[in-house]
């Protein structure tokens, strides 16, 4: 978690506009990096972390939500809220893949690779177009194990389309994917 704060952090100071002296810095994404209660579970998003890792300049606003991908985060309207609010200088980490690539989770939520890559473009796109900038972040890894102990990934070809994105739109990215394995 300190090693993506840094990175966060290092990403929002050099490039902050002159003489702005405050940053919101919104999150987009899934259960991973969402708010949750305390009295629900014991789990925590790591967005809920991440104030105590970065300076006070910086308002974090964790539009993330539990469940959600790419596709039933703009389908749901959360991704037109959030541009709405969005102000010229603002940062939006963007954060899905969970349940982007589970078939299981139904039609309302699974993208296929093509799909995914096209929702998280159009993310990019109206971040910028609202003169704010996105940050890609690829999936924090589930903790899977085969029968012998040994990790497997779950993800398949979506970490490697954020990656792609990140590199031929000239978007900063946060590999969470290898930094949580």
């Amino acid at each position: 978690m300190k090693k993506t704060a840094i990175l966060l952090m290092a990403l929002l100071f050099l490039s902050m506009d002159a003489g702005k002296k405050t940053v919101t810095l919104f999150l987009a994404g899934d259960s991973t990096m969402a708010f949750k209660p305390r009295t629900e579970h014991p789990e925590r998003g790591w967005g809920m972390m991440l104030d105590k890792y970065l300076d006070p300049a910086v308002t974090i606003d964790n539009r993330a939500r539990n469940g959600r991908s790419s596709k039933s985060f703009l389908s749901e309207g959360l991704w037109e809220g959030l541009l709405q609010d969005l102000k010229k200088g603002d940062y939006v980490v963007i954060q899905f893949g969970h349940n982007d690539s589970s078939p299981e989770k139904g039609p309302d939520r699974y993208s296929t690779p093509e799909e995914y890559r096209a929702n998280l473009l159009k993310m990019i796109r109206e971040t910028r177009a609202a003169k704010a900038k996105p940050i890609l972040c690829t999936s924090v890894v589930r903790r899977r194990f085969d029968d012998a102990g040994n990790f497997f990934d779950t993800h398949g070809p979506y970490p490697d389309v954020v990656r792609e994105l990140a590199t031929t739109e000239k978007v900063p990215l946060v590999d969470m994917q290898k930094s949580s394995e």
